[in-house]
C-alpha cells in the first residue's frame, strides 16, 4: 500500500504542461503537503521541505538505483533553507528552527555526502548527479549565508568555522573537478528548455542565482570552496559591509 504510481504533473511547476511525471503514492503524501504550505500558509512552513528531503535521502543512500534521490533530497533541503530564512531571527523564538538547520547539516553529511561507514565521501554513480548535488548544497548555505547578511548578524551555527558540519568540510566531501563544475553551472547563463520543479530518475536540476553576497560569483568563498584542498577562513565568512565600512565581524572585535 503506498507503493502505486501515480501522476502529480498538476502539483510540480514546469514549463512543459504536456509532462506527466510518475510517482509513489507515498511520495505523492509529500509533494501535497508543499502544495498546501505554498497555497494556504505563503510558502512559510520548513517542515514539508524537511519531511520530503528525508524520504528522499533514506530512499537514496544505500540504492544506488536510486542516487538521484540524494540530489532531490538536497533540493528540498535547500528550499527549508530557503523559507528559514525568510523569517526574523530572534534568539527564542527560532532555537527550533536552528535545531533544524544544524541536524540537516549533519544528515547531509552522513547520508549523502559520506558511506555507511562514516569515514569515506559517497563514489557518485552518475557524475552528473554529483554536480547537481553540489549546486544543492550551495543553495542549501546561501539560503543560511543571506538570513545573516539580511539580519546583520551572525547566528547561524553550522556557519561556525570550527563546527563539524561546516561549509568547508562538507565541500570538501565533493572531488574538487566535481566542485569547479558545480559552480559553473550555478553561474552559467545557459536556460534549460524545459525546468522541471523536483528532480527525478529522468531530469536533473541545478541550483541557480545565489544570494548572499558572500556567493557571488568570484566572491572569496568561492575561491575557496575550488581548491583542492578547501580552507575557509573568517575573512570569507565575513558578513559584508552594511554602510558603515567594516563587516559585522569587524565591528564586534572592534568593540571586544
Amino acid at each position: 500500500k503506498g507503493m502505486e504510481w501515480v501522476d502529480v504533473s498538476g502539483l510540480l511547476m514546469s514549463d512543459n504542461n504536456d509532462a506527466t511525471t510518475l510517482v509513489l503514492r507515498n511520495e505523492k503524501l509529500f509533494l501535497d503537503a508543499i502544495s498546501v504550505s505554498r497555497t494556504m500558509y505563503d510558502d512559510l512552513q520548513v517542515y514539508p521541505y524537511l519531511y520530503a528531503g528525508h524520504y528522499h535521502k533514506d530512499a537514496g543512500r544505500d540504492d544506488m538505483s536510486q542516487e538521484y534521490r540524494l540530489v532531490e533530497s538536497l533540493r528540498l533541503y535547500a528550499e527549508a533553507s530557503r523559507v528559514a530564512s525568510v523569517y526574523r531571527y530572534d534568539t527564542k523564538d527560532c532555537l527550533q528552527l536552528m535545531k533544524h538547520m544544524t541536524t540537516v547539516a549533519s544528515l547531509i553529511s552522513k547520508d549523502i555526502l559520506l558511506l555507511g561507514n562514516g569515514k569515506d565521501c559517497r563514489a557518485w554513480q552518475r557524475r552528473e548527479n554529483a554536480i547537481a548535488a553540489a549546486t544543492w548544497l550551495v543553495g542549501v548555505f546561501d539560503s543560511l549565508l543571506f538570513w545573516e547578511e539580511k539580519e546583520h548578524s551572525s547566528f547561524v551555527e553550522v556557519l561556525g568555522l570550527q563546527h563539524k558540519h561546516c561549509v568547508g568540510k562538507l565541500f570538501q566531501r565533493f572531488e574538487v573537478e566535481i566542485r569547479v563544475e558545480a559552480f559553473a553551472r550555478i553561474y552559467s547563463n545557459d536556460k534549460p528548455p524545459s525546468i522541471p520543479s523536483a528532480v527525478t530518475e529522468e531530469a536533473l536540476i541545478y541550483f541557480r542565482r545565489p544570494r548572499s553576497k558572500r556567493l557571488a560569483k568570484d566572491s572569496l568563498l568561492i575561491a575557496a570552496l575550488m581548491k583542492g584542498k578547501v580552507v575557509v577562513r573568517e575573512l570569507e565568512m565575513a558578513i559584508p559591509c552594511t554602510g558603515e565600512g567594516r563587516s559585522t565581524r569587524e565591528r564586534k572585535r572592534a568593540r571586544v
